[in-house]
């Protein structure tokens, strides 16, 4: 065994050795309340069923005295339970209500198992819809927030980046940047885990249909990575496991020479459960942008001015095809496997037309640049997991998890440059790049209780991730096309990371904490080939996590704390130019340095009668900050690399809430407000630069007739600072309507995107050495005719999605 990992084993062995220790020492003299446990499970075919509610009543006065939600495996434990008889009233949306047997709680017997309690599927009205499933859209855990975007009304025609525009605190730009209560460094999960498929071009083209719930996590406990300043959007897809054979059809067609169609099915027997899905999409985008800068000498105060339009159009195509099985061995074993495929295909063609001005206005050079090009993806996973549980709550279990990725990315463009004046011949050139992707991951979970109201959930993982790229660069020459050696670029990279965690959580009455540890050694290994040169970093890292919550009745505070990093990817450390267009050149930075973040949040949730409002305070500061920089070569080339800040911080507050309207209409809405402060002096920019943002989205739904559904949907987002100048506000609105038919077994959508063509994405720079000003803007307004068709042996049981719109990323 090599000495790095003997150093990690002994320090995280004297860590997981003290955990559970302490703070057994530290509530050795407290109480132990009484506890009620069991699990709930579909009547018909003991499927669990997860966010189920769960309320614990008092016999005599029908009073509520405690109140859960019931987990991924259907369990549930209510915990501070007084002397006192009760019963267990449990329900979900799709099933009829159902109350337990009484139970009696008392000092000889605090500890009362339910056993499984069944829930037989019922139909729904849409009275149901608008009551039960607008209040359950979000719930509040200790260290998350869940989005059950099916259950709100019905979405079928757009995408997952359309599901992330109507999160809270989530916003994505015209490129498909996702970012976080203002940061766009957030690590994207796909089922708990890193994907390929995570890529923003590949969420962009994956149906909405096909999402079960987003969590957002932003102090994530020590279970997951610590990677991402603001934290982890975890995309769980649907995996049905309803009684006999069913599934969902959907197909949409939109303006434009858009359509796509997704199929869902799967077929249970009790003990096992197959499941697949497939969906393609075809889309057709335009978009336009306007560049216009001046360049600054410094020394003499000459400037080089430039007038830059570009129009464009794009046509992706994809399909996405998942595959699996899960297999109930015994009641304490489980397994599964499943595979996914992904192919994308994006066929391009944008014209570009620029002219140079000198210091005195007079055009000295003008010419157009026309590319065309394709760009093609493939990707395919498979994952496998092995569950053993140890008790009837599932509070004691082992878990493992093995997962395969590999991506194939090829880009080839062709470029032809017809210059107006001066007199130059025409140019031509090409650029092949090639990238290859390959990840392994492999997690080991074992959770059990400590002792009454305690728990400890530890575990390993590892992950390797293996990336190869190759970009070559020909001219046309007299003697034909030539390859240029100088601009070309070549390099592969190997990370593997190892880690082992540990959490113990602790209840006692109405208090609730979550104290957890991460050790990682991280090995990394960079060949810039292009260069002849190598990168060897190995560090060893520990980020400890914090979450706290008091609750009283329905409402709830929470405190919670995070230390977190955020690594450069490969292809930022690359130190070869890419040209991305003769006068614009990216360089990676080899010498950049992992973003250190800590980050500490309070919220409270309240809940009264029809609203519910969850406002929460957030704070970050960061060490080695990731920004963009751009700077001029010459007089008419700019380079643009990625450095690190000095130090930034920013704190906010998020306020979002649900509010059930005379049971004919829900409103949900949320808005982010975060001041950040830059200190970009490493740089040789200000040191401190500062500003306020924020951000709003609306979603109001109003049930017109029983069957007849409208929806309205909107978001502003203000003003934002980066290093070198700001990012202006944008805003769009969208609109919905969905008429059920026969029992809701199908369903008419109608959508309208961006219904004021108003989203229009600007930017500006301003540094004693250059001047820019941006607009970019795609065709936003796009329409959509669909329906759903629900089918097969439980019909009944329609789960709710939500109208999607394409507000998404440009291809």
């Amino acid at each position: 065994m090599t000495p790095v990992y003997l150093r990690l084993l002994t320090r995280i062995g004297l860590i997981l050795l003290l955990l559970p220790v302490c703070p057994e020492m530290l509530f050795a003299q407290v109480r132990n309340p009484g506890i009620v446990a069991g699990r709930i499970v579909d009547s018909q075919n003991n499927a669990p069923i997860e966010y189920a509610n769960v309320i614990l009543r008092d016999t005599l006065s029908k009073q509520m005295v405690r109140g859960v939600v019931s987990d991924s495996t259907g369990s549930f434990r209510i915990t501070d339970v007084p002397p006192g008889t009760f019963f267990v009233e449990y329900t979900f949306i799709g099933y009829k209500k159902q109350v337990s047997k009484a139970v009696t709680v008392n000092k000889k017997n605090n500890r009362i198992d339910v056993g499984e309690l069944r829930l037989a599927p019922t139909a729904i009205t849409m009275d149901e819809v608008t009551i039960t499933g607008e209040r359950n859209m979000m719930i509040n855990r200790i260290d998350r927030k869940v989005f059950n975007v099916q259950k709100d009304i019905s979405a079928q025609t757009g995408t997952v980046t359309d599901v992330l525009q109507t999160i809270p605190s989530v916003s994505v730009d015209m490129d498909g940047n996702i970012s976080l209560r203002g940061s766009g460094t957030v690590t994207i999960l796909i089922n708990g885990r890193p994907s390929v498929m995570a890529g923003m071009a590949n969420l962009d083209q994956m149906p909405a249909s096909m999402v079960e719930r987003i969590e957002i996590i932003t102090n994530p406990s020590a279970k997951y990575q610590p990677d991402g300043t603001a934290g982890i959007i975890n995309i769980v897809l649907k995996k049905q496991r309803k009684a006999g054979f069913n599934g969902v059809l959907g197909a949409n067609a939109g303006n434009r020479d858009r359509f796509n169609t997704n199929l869902q099915l799967n077929y249970n027997t009790g003990r096992v459960n197959l499941f697949g899905s497939y969906g393609f999409r075809h889309d057709n985008r335009l978009r336009k942008s306007e560049l216009n800068s001046q360049t600054i000498d410094t020394l003499t105060d000459e400037s080089i001015y430039l007038e830059q339009n570009t129009t464009g159009h794009a046509v992706p195509m994809s399909q996405l095809g998942r595959l699996g099985m899960d297999w109930d061995i015994t009641d304490k074993d489980a397994a599964g496997i499943s595979g996914t495929y992904n192919d994308r295909k994006v066929e391009r063609n944008d014209d570009t037309w620029s002219r140079y001005l000198n210091n005195e206005q007079v055009p000295t050079e003008e010419f157009t640049r026309t590319m065309t090009g394709t760009e093609a993806q493939e990707s395919a996973g498979l994952a496998a997991f092995y569950e053993h549980t140890f008790n009837r709550e599932k509070e004691h279990l082992f878990r493992a998890d093995f997962e395969y990725q590999g991506d194939v990315e090829t880009e080839d463009d062709n470029y032809t440059t017809v210059y107006k004046f001066p007199v130059y011949p025409n140019g031509m050139d090409q650029t092949h790049g090639k990238n290859a992707e390959r990840q392994l991951t492999l997690s080991l979970d074992y959770s059990r209780p400590l002792w009454k109201n305690a728990s400890l959930e530890t575990g390993y993982q590892g992950e390797m991730q293996l990336s190869d790229q190759k970009t070559d660069v020909l001219h046309w020459e007299p003697a034909g096309w030539m390859t240029d050696t100088s601009l070309g670029s070549s390099f592969s990279g190997n990370q593997t990371i190892h880690a082992l965690y540990a959490t113990l959580s602790y209840t006692f009455k109405n208090f609730a904490v979550m104290g957890g540890l991460r050790a990682e050694e991280t090995l990394l290994y960079l060949d810039f080939r292009s260069t002849d040169t190598t990168s060897n970093d190995n560090y060893f890292a520990i980020y400890p996590t914090l979450h706290m919550s008091l609750t009283h009745g329905d409402n709830e505070w929470q405190l919670n704390y995070s230390r977190r990093v955020n690594r450069p990817d490969v292809e930022d450390m690359n130190p070869a130019p890419e040209f991305r267009d003769p006068r614009n050149i990216f360089v990676g930075n080899p010498n950049l340095k992992p973003e250190d973040i800590h980050s500490f949040e309070t919220g409270y949730s309240l809940h009264k009668d029809n609203l519910g409002l969850v406002p929460t305070l957030f704070y970050r500061y960061k060490v080695n900050g990731f920004t963009w920089v751009t700077h001029n070569l010459n007089d008419t080339v700019l380079v643009t690399t990625m450095e690190n800040l000095d130090k930034d911080q920013s704190a906010g507050l998020d306020l979002s809430g649900q509010w059930s309207i005379a049971k004919i209409a829900n409103l949900n809405f949320s808005a982010s407000g975060f001041y950040s402060q830059i200190d970009a002096s490493s740089i040789g920019y200000s040191s401190n630069k500062s500003t306020f943002s924020w951000n709003a989205k609306l979603y109001a739904s109003v049930s017109i007739t029983k069957t007849t559904l409208f929806q309205v949907n909107g978001q502003f987002r203000s003003k934002a600072l980066t290093a070198q100048g700001m990012r202006e506000p944008s805003w769009v609105v969208n609109l919905g309507l969905r008429q059920d038919l026969w029992k809701k077994k199908v369903s008419i959508i109608y959508t309208v995107s961006d219904i004021f063509n108003s989203q229009v994405f600007r930017n500006s720079v301003d540094t004693p050495e250059l001047v820019q000003h941006s607009m970019r803007k795609r065709d936003g307004r796009v329409m959509y005719l669909g329906f759903v068709y629900n089918f097969g042996s439980n019909g009944k049981k329609t789960k709710e999605t939500k109208f999607e719109f394409d507000n998404g990323m440009e291809n």
